[in-house]
């Protein structure tokens, strides 16, 4: 069981409401953290219940793209 880390950042215009909704649904993750500087999250998950790849394209539908 590790906690693991990776950061997004927006292509489009940010709605970080709709963030924080898309990302509480996620089994798994363990904290968020909005940029809203860099239009960017940082997103923490638990690698035994999701997979790195299940958040990624949850974020890619919203147009964040993982740097």
């Amino acid at each position: 069981m590790a906690i693991r880390e990776a950061r997004f950042r927006c292509t489009g215009t940010p709605d970080y409401g709709m963030l924080r909704e898309q990302i509480s649904m996620l089994h798994g993750v363990t904290a968020m953290a909005i940029d809203s500087q860099n239009a960017g999250v940082i997103v923490d998950w638990e690698d035994t219940q999701i997979t790195p790849l299940r958040i990624e394209l949850t974020l890619n539908a919203m147009g964040y793209q993982k740097l």
